[in-house]
């Protein structure tokens, strides 16, 4: 797959920031990411200054430039920083110029002072150059922006909000290594570390007020796919219709998506799980063997609040108004597709499921559409309320009984013999220092589980933690492994491959959320793993969905999310570029070409076969 960057457009100041690199013939390139302005400062040149480095099992030359070969998977290099440490807080980013000199891609992980929240990667084909560009992160905001923004975790001007710590006044070291011994054997030549965008507020707030238009985009900025007006919107739905006929789907599925080429094993109408020739399945209700592909929140409820941020929005879509919030992507649902646009696109969810190669509705997605029997769908259960209450319930026993056996009755006769469900998440991320002890917690759960739905699956809690598999949650998945009929784990990372089962144990594990997102689409905070670019979203998704089909316990994986977020944030302030379509429901081609790549072989691939 080629790399292709988008020349860079002209943008109104402090919308975006222009990052150079250069491709395999060095020509000068642009890519663009929103939210700050111009800039970009050499930090270290490799031709001009020698740099001082600790290699881990990387071999370093500087013969030839600044050179790096991997001759073992999990090489990497330490570049050190001056003694007195990089100030990068004046910046968005960090970026590191790359050269594949190989004969084959590499792909690669890079951090910052070995962080592995504040991270970043990049795929290169052989003979090619491009710039990894590592997000700076910030757990706290000034006070001008904070007056400016209210209610979004990523604002203008380059701030991006996370939990990880990182001194940005005096960066260490950055490591530069091979992910999964894709780059074993090839030689990279880093030609430069630079600093990138400015990390600043809006100069002048009066001008940039209001900063989203009436579809809900940046106002600010131009990029590949703006919506600028409802003809610009429909014509949107004339091009995915001839895309979507041009790829129905993979070949060779029965109607659960499951694989008619594979092995047919026991038959009992339900979807239950199965380890065959080494590896784990799911094995669907005829019995043949299923891997999940599948994608989270598919449904059309994204609203941002108005009220307190009127000044924010330069024309509202009154029909879509509803206590204080703004739903612009029903409005331009409506405006795309008509008055029935909710049956329209419910039906619609489906045929693009398919075609981009999944066969899975995951968690927070709508009911209605799952009831709709047309692709196997997860059930997630919750209870009580989101608040310190819920808390309580699971630390008494017998009040987390008789919620949680309030709620599973709501499934029964319903989802319970659906043969389309999968199975039932309960719960999501729980922080087990809250909750009572983690058997009797498990133990209760699958009692009371199993008894309204014997034959559909547990799977788990949704663990978390993303520097640790599990969280280093190590009783909480000790009390798990009894009880679950898979491991439930939210992995946001970039290759799940590092995931080893507890001690002893061997059961199915499943990937409930994981995502990748990038600042060149008019949002402006990637998530919680951010790349340089679409390519290289696109590229990162296929490294892991080929990651997870190698490995034995892996049985499926859930991207989070179906649709965009909005750029001025949902309830807790996520505003983030992590959508297969936009707010405008337009599609992201790139990461659905990848996602149908990966679905039209991923059965072979999990047998070892391509």
């Amino acid at each position: 797959m080629g790399h292709i960057l988008e020349s860079a457009v002209t943008v109104m100041a402090l919308a975006c920031c222009t990052v150079f690199a250069q491709n395999g013939k060095g020509t000068p390139m642009q890519g663009k990411f929103c939210g700050a302005e111009k800039h970009s400062d050499i930090l270290l040149d490799f031709d001009k200054t020698r740099a001082r480095t600790s290699p881990k099992a990387a071999i370093v030359s500087t013969d030839n430039g600044f050179t790096v070969s991997f001759s073992r998977a999990g090489d990497s290099v330490q570049i050190l920083a001056p003694r007195t440490g990089w100030d990068v807080s004046a910046y968005v980013a960090v970026g590191l110029d790359l050269v594949n000199l190989g004969s084959k891609a590499v792909t690669l992980i890079g951090s910052l002072d070995g962080s592995a929240l504040v991270n970043s990667f990049i795929h290169i084909p052989a003979g090619k150059s491009d710039t990894m560009i590592i997000n700076l992160l910030r757990n706290t905001v000034d006070d001008e922006r904070r007056t400016l923004f209210k209610g979004m975790r990523g604002l203008p001007g380059g701030h991006i909000w996370h939990w990880a710590r990182l001194n940005t006044e005096k960066i260490k070291m950055i490591t530069l290594g091979d992910l999964d011994g894709v780059s074993k054997g090839q030689t990279i030549r880093i030609k430069a570390i630079r600093g990138l965008g400015r990390y600043t507020p809006p100069a002048d707030p009066k001008a940039f007020f209001p900063f989203v238009d009436r579809f809900g985009q940046f106002k600010h900025g131009t990029w590949s796919g703006k919506i600028r007006d409802i003809e610009g919107l429909k014509q949107k739905l004339t091009i995915e219709a001839d895309d979507l006929k041009q790829n129905p789907g993979p070949k060779c599925r029965n109607k659960y998506g499951a694989w008619l080429e594979g092995p047919r094993l026991k038959a009992t109408g339900h979807f239950r799980t199965e380890k065959h020739r080494g590896k784990w399945w799911l094995v669907d209700p005829d019995g043949y063997l299923f891997w999940s592909h599948g994608i989270t929140g598919v449904h059309a409820r994204s609203s941002t609040r108005r009220n307190g941020r009127e000044s924010y929005f330069a024309k509202l879509p009154k029909a879509f108004l509803e206590k204080g919030n703004i739903g612009f992507a029903r409005a331009n649902l409506f405006a795309k597709y008509g008055k029935d646009w909710q049956a329209i696109t419910d039906d619609l969810a489906h045929t693009r499921l398919k075609s981009w190669g999944m066969n899975t509705i995951a968690n927070w997605s709508d009911m209605e559409i799952c009831h709709l029997q047309k692709t196997p769908y997860v059930v997630a259960i919750h209870y009580g309320a989101w608040n310190e209450a819920a808390d309580k319930v699971r630390q008494d026993p017998e009040l987390l009984r008789k919620y949680l056996r309030e709620r599973l009755d709501m499934e029964r006769g319903k989802t319970s013999e659906d043969p389309w469900c999968i199975g039932y998440f309960i719960d999501n991320e729980l922080r087990f220092n809250k909750v009572m002890n983690p058997d009797k917690y498990f133990k209760i759960v699958s009692q009371e589980m199993k008894r309204v739905a014997p034959n559909k699956l547990y799977l788990g809690s949704r663990f978390h933690g993303h520097d640790k598999p599990y969280g280093g949650q190590t009783n909480a998945i000790a009390a798990a492994v009894k009880y679950v009929d898979v491991i439930g784990i939210n992995r946001y990372r970039f290759s799940p491959s590092d995931l080893k089962m507890y001690r002893d144990t061997d059961l199915p594990i499943i990937i409930g959320e994981f995502h990748f997102g990038a600042l060149d689409r008019g949002m402006i905070h990637p998530g919680l793993r951010g790349v340089a670019n679409q390519a290289q979203r696109a590229y990162a998704y296929e490294h892991y969905l080929t990651a997870a089909l190698k490995h034995p316990n892996i049985v499926g994986t859930h991207w989070f999310q179906y649709r965009e977020q909005n750029i001025t944030g949902r309830g807790d302030g996520e505003n983030y570029q992590i959508g297969f379509v936009d707010i405008c429901d337009t599609p992201y081609q790139t990461i659905i070409d990848a996602a149908r790549r990966i679905g039209n072989r991923m059965y072979e691939m999990r047998m070892g076969l391509k």
